[in-house]
């Protein structure tokens, strides 16, 4: 038996105030415990986190600079170091519990027995926020493209804080409002209040005033939709600087690390004659956690220019977040077991720089961005990975290797019910590259585990949104000159002096993408040609089309247009292949 990680090194360093410790406890298969803490930090006490089969996830909240982090299961201990450094970006999320003028206490609702105090609202908030800078750094680590994530406001200590804001909206006023209502006079009270940096910051801000009444006599709710009727000052709405959610479910979050293990399983059911319950139908407390912290995700995510997807954290999949936090035992099918995440296959199509389809391939593994030569015909004398950069059509197909079908019943939140297959995707995979240091890792030839594709669910990014997030100015450190250009559309062709990273195409009703572009290689393409794009799969009900352009800073273009232009224009293939 040996204590082994696999997500993280000896020595490393990373921004972030809590990252996940990924591992499993060797030979050993039995469930059980196993205590982490920072003992570089005077007084910090250990927390205790479960192992499933044999694996594990924990986290740990490291101090600016050197970590000492000592893992303890039974006879066996790891200590190992982590560094954390603060990231070098100019901008930056800034974490608001917002009070309204007459509300003199600020509580949250809750039950009596919880801590429902602004101090208690600011801590559960901030360390979600942590939660989230710490999915995403992850997610896009799995991607290939680094531990990229956003950057969280620090007070004079480097510690992430969240600010308390008193709104000039009385509670009357602020309850006879709608979600959009109260986003819109958030957005604009808040950029003529006195918080500096204005101009740097996305706002991710929490209500203290939702209030769920549900009156005497009446029947718990049994839609969504019924919940919000009974429910005042709430909105889960994200876009353009503002992030703003209710508190109607915050009283489920984890105020501190310690609380972590116990929230992320709390079989707890919601009393929905006295509370919100927003769990995507689940009930549970755990899941009012999950739907809260995916939720908050989601909408943060709309701020950094992401649309609505197919699957992943910006369609529902952000109610499965608490699964990237967790193990599960596969045997009661109760909580995932393996500790990497989701992997899609991704069938795309190669295309010249000149915009000629030239070959196809189906990608293995979609957290590489390398491109692989595989299959590609016809290419041209001379032509190199080095020296053509490539640009790779992708669609996301979801094929695992080996599959287990389930009938899934899903209970929509208008109260109808549909009826999928789903089935859960497995891989084989040898563990490899494991060293043998004095932190008790052993070699590679002594390792039997095979390991299998963790069961995240929805809680991942899909591709075209990490690839947005991997240029994005929130996530990059670029000193940009005031006097660069961004991408241009003129007519059907796409330009920028900097170099293009993104096209996605994205249709209303629902500002979903339904197909996207990205660009590979280091010398990213300064011109494309929209007219070489193969469309199969425009959505009938589509109404108007988006043409959304990012170049390799983080710049943006976008242009709308309708279905009959965009038929006119872009060459639609009705045929599906």
């Amino acid at each position: 038996m040996v204590i082994r990680l696999h997500n993280l090194q000896d020595g490393q360093s990373v921004t972030l105030h809590l990252p996940i410790l990924c591992g499993d406890i060797g030979r050993d298969t039995s469930d059980g415990f196993i205590e982490v803490s920072n003992i570089s930090i005077l007084n910090s006490s250990p927390v205790t986190w479960p192992i499933t089969d044999g694996v594990f996830k924990a986290l740990v909240k490291l101090k600016l600079g050197e970590n000492k982090i000592r893992l303890v299961h039974k006879c066996q201990d790891l200590i190992f170091t982590l560094i954390r450094y603060i990231p070098e970006l100019p901008y930056f999320v800034r974490l608001v519990y917002i009070i309204c003028s007459d509300d003199d206490d600020g509580r949250f609702q809750g039950p009596d027995e919880e801590d429902c105090t602004i101090q208690s609202a600011r801590e559960r908030i901030t360390l979600a926020a942590m939660l989230l800078q710490t999915f995403t750094a992850e997610k896009m680590q799995e991607y290939g493209f680094g531990r990229k994530t956003f950057k969280l406001e620090m007070n004079e200590d480097n510690e992430p804080f969240c600010h308390i804001y008193k709104s000039q909206l009385t509670l009357k006023k602020a309850h006879s409002m709608t979600g959009n209502e109260l986003w819109t006079y958030f957005a604009n009270e808040l950029m003529r209040s006195n918080f500096i940096q204005k101009s740097f910051c996305k706002w991710l801000c929490f209500m203290s005033f939702t209030r769920y009444q549900l009156p005497g006599g009446v029947d718990p709710p049994k839609s969504h939709s019924d919940v919000l009727k009974h429910t005042k000052g709430h909105a889960a709405l994200g876009g353009g600087g503002l992030a703003l959610l209710g508190s109607g479910t915050l009283h489920t979050w984890a105020k501190n690390i310690e609380e972590l293990p116990s929230r992320l399983t709390d079989v707890r059911k919601i009393d929905k004659t006295k509370f919100m319950d927003d769990s995507a139908y689940r009930e549970y407390y755990w899941a009012n956690f999950a739907t809260g912290l995916g939720s908050t995700l989601h909408e943060l995510g709309h701020t950094f220019d992401l649309a609505h997807t197919p699957s992943g954290i910006m369609a529902r999949g952000f109610d499965d977040i608490n699964q990237f936090f967790s193990v599960f035992n596969n045997k009661s099918g109760q909580l995932a077991k393996r500790t990497k995440s989701n992997r899609d296959d991704i069938i795309g199509s190669f295309v010249t720089k000149s915009g000629k389809v030239v070959g196809h391939v189906q990608f293995a593994d979609s957290r590489s961005n390398r491109v692989p030569l595989l299959n590609v015909n016809n290419i041209d004398s001379g032509c190199s990975y080095a020296t053509h950069p490539l640009i790779v059509i992708l669609e996301m197909n979801f094929q695992p290797l080996i599959t287990h079908s389930v009938i899934y019943r899903m209970q929509n939140y208008d109260g109808t019910t549909n009826q999928h297959i789903f089935t859960d995707q497995m891989r084989a995979e040898v563990v490899t590259n494991v060293p043998n240091k004095e932190n008790h890792l052993k070699p590679a030839e002594d390792l039997f585990l095979a390991q299998q594709t963790p069961n995240d669910g929805g809680a991942y990014w899909y591709r075209s949104s990490a690839v947005l997030l991997r240029f994005h100015r929130w996530f990059n450190c670029n000193n940009l000159s005031e006097h660069l250009k961004g991408p241009e559309i003129k007519g059907n062709t796409v330009t920028s002096s900097n170099g293009l990273g993104l096209v996605e195409l994205r249709c209303s009703p629902r500002d979903k993408v339904f197909y996207f572009v990205e660009f590979t290689c280091d010398n990213f393409p300064e011109v494309f040609d929209l007219r070489t794009l193969q469309i199969t799969n425009l959505p009938q009900d589509a109404t108007l089309i988006s043409i959304f352009v990012q170049d390799r800073y983080g710049f943006i273009a976008t242009k709308k247009m309708s279905v009959e232009d965009f038929h006119l224009n872009i060459l639609v293939r009705n045929k599906i292949n």
